[in-house]
């Protein structure tokens, strides 16, 4: 916990961000303290894969949410998940679709309030963390992992570390650096993969959506891999608004996702999922996992407050 916690700790440093600086009024989009013109609602998407290929997929979502919004919907890319908290608490980003621990960190530091997740077709709104070894490894449990080198996600992914982290304290009272012989954070989902089909690594966490997807495309051969372990479900990923959002103009992007199955809006992101409709969610949706970012020693002390 302890490279976790130096992590966390510098989301009040440097500002990721690539792109122009966000402009807007507090009820029309970034707050104006930032400059530029107001009207533009700026959206980040925390990086749980490539982020051309989010931005891709995204963009039928966008395109809607400036039509319902009359207003410009800029999404701005962001290098990791420490960025996306950092941008919000800076008043820099006015929406953002967190992972779920993310987002707990995200709410203790910025006050990030999530609003909406996201349902597949024909499935819950959750998903899996998986550890994934080649097929012809011999490990058959976790503990057959000790003294491997294993390739987690980003500190601030749920089920590329945190869930993971906790799964190998339950079975070894071991953390993640006691327990394995070398923790690599690769920093999204279909890299920590990559490290894996490379033979960097002896086996990766990953999310069952990126892992599935791979699989269905055939980017990576299946039969050349393993479920090793395998997590109850999660609460999807949430998507969440800045504390200081206009409340008029939060319900109105609210109902323009819960209206985009209707419309026959596109709604297939990687990394995040391929999805039929959007549900209203709270904080407490997300109690299991403030349950475990706690005990796992995380606190605001951990995000250099």
């Amino acid at each position: 916990m302890r490279r976790l916690s130096i992590f966390l700790a510098a989301l009040g440093l440097a500002f990721l961000f690539g792109c122009s600086a966000p402009s807007g009024s507090a009820s029309n989009g970034t707050s104006a303290k930032n400059g530029g013109s107001p009207g533009v609602l700026h959206i980040a998407l925390s990086p749980s894969e490539d982020s051309e290929k989010m931005a891709v997929g995204f963009e039928p979502i966008r395109a809607q949410l400036a039509k319902d919004l009359e207003m410009d919907v800029k999404v701005d890319r962001v290098t990791d998940y420490s960025s996306v908290i950092e941008a919000q608490r800076a008043g820099k980003v006015d929406v953002a679709w967190y992972g779920p621990l993310s987002m707990i960190l995200a709410n203790q530091e910025a006050g990030a309030e999530p609003i909406l997740i996201g349902q597949e077709e024909g499935k819950s709104t959750t998903y899996f963390s998986m550890i994934i070894v080649p097929a012809n490894s011999p490990a058959k449990e976790l503990k057959d992992l000790k003294g491997k080198k294993i390739a987690l996600v980003d500190p601030g992914s749920t089920s590329g570390n945190l869930v993971p982290r906790m799964a190998v304290l339950k079975a070894t009272n071991a953390t993640a650096e006691e327990f394995f012989g070398n923790v690599a954070y690769a920093g999204s989902h279909d890299a920590a993969l990559l490290s894996l089909v490379n033979g960097n690594v002896d086996a990766c966490a990953i999310q069952d959506i990126t892992f599935n997807a791979k699989c269905a495309s055939k980017e990576i051969d299946e039969s050349k891999f393993r479920v090793l372990w395998k997590s109850d479900p999660i609460p999807q990923s949430p998507i969440a608004v800045r504390k200081d959002l206009d409340p008029q103009l939060k319900e109105k992007i609210v109902q323009s996702f819960l209206a985009m199955d209707s419309k026959g809006v596109k709604m297939d992101v990687p990394g995040v999922g391929d999805f039929q409709k959007f549900h209203r969610v709270t904080m407490d949706d997300y109690q299991v996992i403030a349950e475990m970012a706690s005990a796992l020693g995380l606190s605001k002390n951990d995000m250099g407050k």
